[in-house]
């Protein structure tokens, strides 16, 4: 028996052996190449799948019964549930006294600069509250779309009156999956003004 071999060269200019009627060990087949361009084609078109179906999920907003806020979310049912994973929250300050109240955007919990401080307080109908940022680049947005400080920013103030009774809780857009939350108790003092 006579074996002989054929030499070939690859891309690389290299000299490959092989039997004749044999391909290289190192040059695919052309069943291969077909098997390899039809696996390329499925994962690119699962990954474009997944990215449209992942765009499209962030576009839409579920409908309900009115018992969430503009984001979807329900809201909770007291301040205490709003604010319990929240680190700086030690209670409602109470701030019904006065006329303006300031709150620090960007003040230090939940593991940095990720907090309102004070993370809860109650107002009395007309108050303004002021929020100014203090460290960070943050938003204050309210669930229920009273309110929107628009872009993340730094070294910023925003401002709102509030003249309804009510409870408003509120976050930060880019922090909120880090507890930077807050809530307002609108209280005209004949309630109580408990949360």
């Amino acid at each position: 028996m006579d074996k002989r071999t054929t030499s070939k060269h690859n891309n690389s200019n290299q000299v490959t052996d092989s039997p004749p009627g044999q391909p290289s060990a190192d040059r695919p087949t052309d069943h291969s190449i077909h098997r390899t361009a039809c696996d390329r084609r499925r994962f690119l078109s699962a990954a474009g799948s997944l990215a449209l179906v992942g765009l499209l999920g962030g576009c839409t907003n579920t409908a309900n019964d009115g018992d969430s806020g503009s984001n979807g979310e329900s809201d909770p049912a007291s301040v205490d549930d709003w604010l319990s994973n929240t680190g700086n929250y030690e209670g409602v300050v109470d701030t019904t006294d006065v006329d303006s109240v300031t709150i620090e955007v960007g003040a230090r919990g939940n593991n940095g600069a990720n907090a309102f401080a004070p993370a809860a307080i109650e107002i009395s109908p007309g108050t303004t509250v002021t929020w100014e940022w203090v460290d960070g680049y943050h938003n204050v947005v309210a669930t229920e779309g009273q309110f929107d400080s628009g872009e993340v920013e730094q070294n910023a103030t925003f401002e709102h009156t509030f003249d309804t009774t009510g409870t408003v809780y509120y976050y930060c857009e880019p922090h909120r999956s880090m507890a930077m939350k807050g809530a307002i108790v609108v209280s005209d003092g004949a309630s109580g003004g408990s949360p």
